[in-house]
C-alpha cells in the first residue's frame, strides 16, 4: 500500500473524486499532445544525447534539493521532457539551474511550453541537465540542441540547419503560437501589459491597458496586430504585448530569445546602424545613423548594398566604411583597426611558423602575397588567419602566421597552449622514439588523414588522441602530432 501511494500521491488512495479529476486531465493531456503535433511539418525527433543528471519527481522538494545542491550556482543546458512521450520535451538554458527551475514551477507565463505544462501538471514531467557550461558559451550550446531537435515545447521557429522549414510566414507563425491549448483566448475586456524591449533588454517599467482597444488607440497599432503578436514574445515595434505581468525577467528574456530565432522581424521598422572609418594613423571614427536608408543617401550607394556589408567584414568595406548592426565593444574595435589595416596594404611582412616546433617555415616574408605563393593559396587565406593565434593547414604545413617575430616569452607561450582554427582538419603524425629519436611509424609520410581514421586503426578513442595530441607526451610508446617532427 506504501509503494502504490507513493506511485500516485500521498491523497490517492480512497479518493475516487481525484481518480476521476486524474482522468478528465488525462484526457485533456492527449489532446493537448495532439496539439503539439497538429500543425508539425519538420520532423518529431525523440532526445538522443547523454545527459548527467534526472529527476522523475518535480514535486519532492528533498529530491530536488538532493538534485541541486552539488549544482550550486552553476549552470547550463537544461531540459524537460514530457513522461507519456519523449518527444514532448523543451530545451533551455539557465545562469542558475536551481533559480530556473524554481521561476519555472512558479510560472504563470502563457507561451507554449508553460501553457501545455501547466494544463496537465508538473507531475507529468521529468526534469534533466544536459550540460554543466560557462555562461559565455551557453547561448551557443543552447542553439546547437535546437537546432538539432527542434523541440516540440519550445517555441515555434525556423532551423537554420533543416531543409524543411516549420512555418511559411511570419503572420502564420504568430498565428500558430496562440496555442489551441489556451481555451480562455479571446482577449476581449482584459487586462494588457506592453513592455519595451530595446538591445535585448526588457524595460522593467510597464504599461497597463484595459483592452487591445485601448492599447491601438494610444499606440496607432491595428487591433489585428496587437492580437497576433499577444502573448507571442515576439517584440514588435519594440514592445512586448501580455496579458500578465512579467514575474521572472530572465525567464522571459530567454522566451524572447528562443521566439526570435530564425525570424525576420519588424522589417518595415528602421533599425539604428554604427558606421566606422579607420584613418591612415588608426583614429576610429564612428557615426550612428537611423536607418539603413541614411546610410546608402551618406555613402551614395544603393540600399542593397548597405544590406550586403551590414555586420560582414568585408575587405575594404563601402569605400573604407564599415557598418554594423550594434556598437562595437574594445575587442571588436581592436579587431576592426587591424582588419582594416591589412586590407589597405598586401606589403606586410609575414612570420610562418611550424605550429609543433614553433621553428620557422622559412624567412620571413615581404608580403602577404608572396606567402600566398610560397604554400600556394589564395591571398586571403594568409590575410585571415593573420595574429590570430590559431593553427591552420598551409601547404602540407601546420602553421601559426603573424606579422611579427615572435619573443621568446610569446613562442614559449603558444608552444604550451596549441590552439587550432574551427573547420580544420589536420593529417596526423604518430611517432615511436628510438635510442631519443622520433621515428614516424609511416615512413616520414603522415601517418592518417585524421585523428578519427588513426583512432580506427590504432583502436583508441578519439578523445586520447586529442589528450595527448601535441603534447610531446607518449600514449603506450606513441606520440601524436599534426605536422611532421
Amino acid at each position: 500500500m506504501a509503494s502504490m501511494q507513493r506511485r500516485l500521491g500521498p491523497n490517492a488512495v480512497g479518493h475516487k473524486k481525484l481518480n476521476l479529476t486524474h482522468k478528465r486531465y488525462l484526457h485533456y493531456s492527449c489532446d493537448a499532445s495532439r496539439e503539439l503535433y497538429r500543425n508539425r511539418k519538420a520532423p518529431v525527433t525523440e532526445f538522443s544525447d547523454d545527459v548527467l543528471f534526472t529527476t522523475t519527481d518535480l514535486l519532492n522538494s528533498s529530491k530536488i534539493q538532493s538534485l541541486f545542491k552539488p549544482l550550486k550556482g552553476k549552470g547550463g543546458i537544461y531540459m524537460f521532457r514530457y513522461k507519456k512521450d519523449p518527444k514532448i520535451f523543451y530545451v533551455g538554458r539557465a545562469k542558475d539551474f536551481y533559480k530556473r527551475f524554481k521561476d519555472h514551477l512558479n510560472s504563470n507565463l502563457k507561451d507554449k511550453f508553460h501553457k501545455f505544462v501547466n494544463s496537465i501538471g508538473w507531475d507529468q514531467f521529468e526534469f534533466s541537465i544536459i550540460e554543466v557550461c560557462d555562461l559565455s558559451i551557453q547561448q551557443d550550446r543552447e542553439n546547437y540542441y535546437l537546432q538539432k531537435y527542434l523541440p516540440l515545447l519550445n517555441t515555434i521557429f525556423k532551423s537554420n540547419f533543416s531543409e524543411i522549414q516549420s512555418y511559411d510566414s511570419l503572420y502564420k507563425i504568430l498565428k500558430l503560437r496562440k496555442s489551441k491549448l489556451d481555451l480562455d483566448n479571446k482577449y476581449k475586456g482584459i487586462n494588457l501589459y506592453t513592455y519595451e524591449y530595446y538591445n535585448n533588454q526588457i524595460s522593467t517599467n510597464y504599461n497597463k491597458f484595459s483592452s487591445i482597444n485601448a492599447v491601438s488607440k494610444e499606440l496607432s497599432i491595428a487591433r489585428e496586430t496587437i492580437g497576433v503578436y499577444l502573448n507571442t514574445y515576439v517584440p514588435y515595434r519594440n514592445l512586448l504585448f501580455l496579458t500578465n505581468k512579467i514575474e521572472c525577467f530572465d525567464l522571459v528574456g530567454k522566451l524572447i530569445s528562443d521566439a526570435m530565432q530564425g525570424l525576420n522581424l519588424n522589417h518595415n521598422i528602421a533599425n539604428k546602424l554604427f558606421m566606422y572609418f579607420i584613418e591612415s594613423g588608426g583614429t576610429v571614427v564612428k557615426r550612428e545613423l537611423e536607418s539603413k536608408s541614411a546610410a546608402a543617401k551618406l555613402l551614395d550607394v544603393q540600399h542593397l548594398v548597405i544590406t550586403n556589408h551590414l555586420d560582414k567584414w568585408i575587405k575594404g568595406g563601402i569605400n573604407g566604411h564599415y557598418l554594423f548592426s550594434h556598437e562595437l565593444n574594445t575587442l571588436e574595435l581592436e579587431k576592426l583597426i587591424k582588419f582594416s589595416s591589412l586590407m589597405k596594404s598586401r606589403n606586410r611582412a609575414v612570420w610562418a611558423y611550424n605550429a609543433i616546433t614553433l621553428e620557422l617555415i622559412t624567412d620571413s616574408f615581404g608580403s602577404i602575397q608572396k606567402a600566398a605563393e610560397y604554400f600556394d593559396v589564395d591571398y586571403r587565406s594568409i590575410a585571415r588567419h593573420l595574429d590570430t593565434e590559431l593553427a591552420t593547414v598551409k601547404g602540407n604545413y601546420l602553421i601559426l602566421l603573424f606579422t611579427n617575430e615572435l619573443t621568446d616569452s610569446k613562442r614559449k607561450e603558444l608552444l604550451n597552449n596549441l590552439k587550432i582554427a574551427k573547420n580544420v582538419t589536420t593529417a596526423l603524425w604518430v611517432y615511436k622514439k628510438l635510442d631519443g629519436r622520433y621515428i614516424n611509424i609511416s615512413n616520414n609520410e603522415p601517418s592518417f588523414n585524421s585523428k578519427y581514421i588513426a583512432a580506427k586503426q590504432l583502436k583508441l578513442s578519439t578523445k586520447t588522441i586529442s589528450k595527448f595530441l601535441n603534447t610531446h607526451k607518449d600514449y603506450k610508446g606513441l606520440y601524436f602530432y599534426n605536422s611532421k617532427m
